[in-house]
């Protein structure tokens, strides 16, 4: 009953409407799902009060009445329980509207209601199928169609359709399948479309301008997604990197210059970590490196890899050579450790390298001093 109540209150629509662009495969097949439930409840409630007409009127063979009518009630009664179990399925209902088609052509001949009946099911294959199946499909339905319009014998048929209402029936399938491979086109299209600006969208929105690295909102994300990261199961470490006396080089040799330094790190990062590690562009001159599947001493030697590579680097400038050094603090974590405990750590071991005269790494377990004034890691809630 409160199944019902919702249908009637059209909540099934709105949560048709509001799925989200970028809806995954099962989202997309509940979508399809509620798409072929509306479709086939609809047509099995015309079918049967239409049929249940031409009994009473005595219109059309008898046989052939009884035979939709007992169709339309199996429809009505399949997808009843279909949208009450929420599961249905494409091609049980593809062959049915495939049946029926072939059906009406053969026997609903009164006044040309076969047609029509025809004509009204051909939009709805481009809709359950898309333009390029559906269109393949319903080419294969017009050219046996003709063959049974005007070769009636070759199938042992008695079709008692004119020469001038096939050919019209014909053309108008051809002008409808036309409009309607047009429409679900620009509908695939629009929707793909949409679909990449929001992608593009969503790359921007956690993705640093100036670097190209991740940036805050970028790792906000990924946390998000460390549940369902296999990888993240083993160990992992971070790398907090913060380059030394940055500011100066701002103010010597200005912002344009310290942006170039700022992307050349950023590349130098890229080239020594793997693909499946995340580079984060923490906030001005300071780095973040989430290493998946790796211990304390495995992450020590990349940061120290990391810091020679990086102050072993000139930049060639209008004033000179400009030589960049940067410190950097290590911790990891054994499976099940707390990532953001790890990551306060590298920060302290990070503040520990600069106490230490810069151009170095502290790891975790050293003798961390507590500076004064020091400020934690600012962590993503």
């Amino acid at each position: 009953m409160e199944r019902t109540q919702k249908i009637f209150t059209l909540e099934w629509l709105n949560k048709l409407c509001h799925l989200p662009l970028d809806a995954g495969a099962e989202q997309e097949t509940h979508r399809q799902d509620i798409m072929i439930t509306i479709l086939m409840l609809t047509g099995s409630v015309v079918i049967t009060g239409l049929s249940l007409w031409d009994i009473l009127y005595a219109s059309g063979p008898h046989w052939g009445n009884i035979t939709t009518l007992s169709i339309g009630l199996l429809a009505a009664i399949s997808y009843n329980i279909a949208l009450l179990t929420s599961k249905t399925s494409l091609a049980t209902t593809l062959l049915m509207m495939i049946f029926l088609h072939f059906f009406w052509l053969i026997t609903c001949d009164v006044e040309l209601t076969g047609l029509l009946w025809c004509i009204v099911l051909l939009p709805l294959f481009f809709f359950l199928l898309g333009y390029k199946r559906g269109g393949v499909l319903v080419l294969m339905l017009f050219l046996a169609s003709a063959l049974i319009l005007f070769r009636p014998e070759w199938f042992a048929l008695d079709t008692s359709y004119s020469s001038s209402a096939s050919y019209r029936f014909l053309l108008a399938y051809l002008v409808l399948f036309w409009v309607s491979f047009l429409v679900e086109y620009i509908r695939f299209q629009t929707r793909l479309r949409l679909r990449e600006a929001k992608d593009y969208l969503n790359i921007q929105a956690k993705t640093d301008e100036l670097t190209g690295l991740s940036n805050r909102r970028g790792f906000k994300q990924y946390l998000g997604e460390v549940e369902q990261r296999t990888e993240m199961r083993d160990s992992f470490a971070v790398i907090v990197g913060d380059l030394d006396h940055f500011k100066q080089i701002n103010d010597q040799y200005g912002h344009e210059v310290g942006d170039f330094v700022l992307r050349e790190i950023a590349k130098a990062l890229k080239s020594l970590v793997r693909s499946e590690d995340l580079i984060v562009r923490w906030g001005g001159e300071e780095f973040l490196l989430l290493l998946v599947d790796t211990d304390l001493n495995g992450a020590q030697i990349l940061a120290e890899k990391i810091r020679q590579t990086i102050s072993s680097t000139h930049y060639s400038t209008d004033q000179g050579k400009l030589a960049v050094s940067m410190s950097l603090g290590v911790d990891a974590q054994k499976v099940g450790g707390d990532l953001y405990a790890t990551l306060g750590a590298a920060d302290r071991a990070m503040y520990e390298a600069k106490r230490r005269g810069r151009n170095c790494v502290v790891t975790s377990n050293a003798d961390i001093a507590e500076a004064p004034g020091q400020e934690e890691l600012d962590l993503p809630i």
